[in-house]
């Protein structure tokens, strides 16, 4: 049985890590203006990781068989449906923090006298 998924990703970002660490040591380069300049292809990275783990979790969690187009249609309709919950959670967190009262009308300052 070969390593698990998320062991094999921990890997190729500790090493890419590791390589974009040294590249700024021996070029002079700093690491947010090679992160700036390569922003695009990092982000596209990061989806794709974020995509390979979530399938990975449907697959596992669901028994989907990849190998068939019925399988794949399942496990699409289950992976937008979890995004699309994802985004309506985060919706309401985001809603219920707008209407909180952060700023309260009767707050004093007790370090002036």
């Amino acid at each position: 049985m070969g390593l698990p998924l998320w062991l094999i990703i921990a890997i190729v970002l500790i090493v890419l890590f590791v390589v974009i660490l040294k590249m700024a040591d021996a070029n002079g380069v700093y690491v947010l203006a090679f992160i700036r300049d390569k922003f695009f292809y990092i982000f596209l990275i990061l989806i794709l990781i974020f995509l390979a783990i979530s399938l990975t979790q449907i697959h596992s969690t669901y028994n989907i068989d990849f190998t068939s187009k019925e399988g794949i249609g399942k496990a699409m309709r289950i992976y937008w449906s979890w995004l699309g919950n994802v985004f309506s959670n985060s919706g309401r967190v985001i809603g219920y923090a707008v209407k909180q009262d952060w700023f309260s009308a009767n707050v004093t300052n007790a370090s002036i006298k």
